[in-house]
């Protein structure tokens, strides 16, 4: 039998609530969407940790 902290299905139901909310008010991300901020992300760091490590062997 499975042990569940006190308060969990109100916690759930609440996060299950505004999500639903976010979805019906349109505030939500196709999973290609998501998936390009990801990757747009990781270039823009990728970039960022590159111009620190050039930056850093000047120094």
């Amino acid at each position: 039998m499975l042990m569940k902290q006190k308060g969990y299905d109100e916690f759930l139901a609440d996060k299950i609530a505004k999500g639903l909310q976010d979805y019906k008010q349109g505030r939500f991300h196709t999973a290609e969407q998501a998936k390009q901020h990801i990757e747009q992300t990781l270039i823009r760091k990728e970039r960022e940790l590159q111009e620190q490590m050039n930056n850093a062997s000047y120094a």
